[in-house]
């Protein structure tokens, strides 16, 4: 598909934000470590959760949709995952934690999802290894059998949200007590815990490190899925790089955007706080910065494609380094065919003063598709953006709420 973008010269209007794609995935997974009903509210209607759906139901598990959610019943799971939609989604890896935690091996494909360069799955593998368990890897298929599951100290040598959720999912139905130090404490990992607790699940957060005692079995639950933050980040900037603009934002916890907040109010973009929302107005003007992306609370990975196209109407030159995916940086092929003068040197991203101008333009990955919509906002003409398909990945029903706020889009 194609979306066409026209310049748009004012925003207005009340945008909701649906759970979050990040919890959403782990969440479902977590919900195969019972044979009992549990229920998720809040799930978004995007493709990686459809696809993740049609995973597990492949593997016997029973999903039923309601008006608040989906109801999940795995009372038998198939151990091997053969299922080629694995290999078009990166969450299809918290598979092999749940699967693990209730049977004694598994076979899967490799995990794919959005190429940001280097995502190794190594942290997973070698945890299950100290977890008790053998890991084999030819070219299509991973192989886990267990050996003699056990507690361990699993210590990240640096901070991974997949592999601290996959250790969770499986130690929390080992008996004895895993340790995992250096773990994500991002919001959406917190909500997993949450979840895992209400099941049943004895776990612990103290001193930058998740304690787990694992018990035998867990109960069925109803767990509402967190806000997704990248999506309210995302309509938050598109919001203030057009001047006269105003958009409300609900459904959000401000406490868990501050960092975000902050850089926004930073660089001219007026945006006032709420209970559950935040009122976001478009700056007159955009001012430089510099910014080092990070763990939650630092601003996000996910975020930084986005603030790349920002920072192209700011005077002088911004910097963004992002050591957690350094090598995401396709986006900037395609900024520089609408004219913007963005380049990378040294693992950093360079961004000085442009006037971006209309073009066809290509999306690479999920979030490079929301920046190219926002660039193409602010081009003059109209922008046509292939491969916009990614978008629907991560974003619930993203053309209606783009044109509810006065976007000008369209599906080709």
């Amino acid at each position: 598909m194609i979306l066409k973008v026209t310049k748009t010269t004012k925003v207005r209007g009340d945008i909701y934000i649906s759970g979050s794609k990040n919890a959403a995935l782990p969440c479902i997974c977590a919900a195969l470590l019972t044979k009992r009903s549990v229920k998720l509210k809040n799930i978004p209607e995007i493709e990686d959760v459809n696809n993740l759906l049609l995973i597990i139901k492949s593997l016997g598990v029973r999903i039923k949709k309601c008006e608040t959610g989906i109801v999940i019943q795995a009372k038998k799971i198939k151990q091997n995952v053969p299922c080629e939609l694995v290999e078009s989604l990166r969450g299809s890896y918290y598979l092999m934690g749940a699967i693990l935690s209730r049977y004694p091996k598994l076979k899967i494909r490799y995990p794919g999802g959005c190429d940001l360069g280097g995502r190794p799955i190594d942290y997973h593998l070698n945890s299950f290894e100290r977890l008790g368990f053998e890991v084999i890897k030819d070219e299509k298929f991973i192989d886990i059998q267990e050996k003699k599951r056990m507690g361990s100290r699993i210590t990240f040598p640096s901070v991974s949200l997949g592999a601290t959720i996959n250790v969770l999912l499986l130690s929390s139905r080992i008996i004895g007590e895993t340790v995992i130090t250096n773990p994500s404490l991002e919001p959406e990992v917190m909500c997993v815990i949450d979840m895992l607790k209400q099941m049943g699940a004895c776990i612990r957060v103290e001193n930058n490190q998740i304690i787990i005692n694992g018990v035998e079995r867990l109960e069925g639950v109803t767990h509402k899925i967190m806000y997704d933050r990248i999506e309210a980040g995302s309509y938050l900037f598109l919001t203030g790089v057009i001047p006269d603009s105003k958009v409300v934002i609900h459904n959000v916890q401000p406490k868990d955007l501050e960092l975000v907040i902050l850089l926004a109010q930073n660089i001219g973009i007026s945006i006032e706080k709420y209970e559950d929302k935040i009122v976001v107005e478009g700056a007159k003007k955009i001012k430089k910065t510099n910014i080092l992306i990070g763990h939650h609370p630092f601003f996000p990975t996910d975020l930084q494609q986005i603030i790349t196209v920002i920072l192209t109407k700011a005077k002088g030159t911004s910097i963004i380094e992002d050591p957690i995916f350094p090598s995401r940086i396709a986006h900037l092929k395609e900024l520089r065919k609408m004219g913007a003068y963005v380049y990378d040197y040294h693992h950093k991203i360079y961004i000085k003063e442009s006037t971006l101008k209309s073009a066809m333009v290509s999306a690479s990955d999920l979030r490079c598709a929301f920046a190219l919509i926002v660039a193409g906002t602010m081009a003059r003409g109209t922008t046509y953006i292939k491969n916009i398909d990614y978008l629907f990945r991560g974003y619930d029903n993203p053309v209606d709420k783009l044109r509810r706020i006065g976007v000008n889009v369209e599906l080709i």
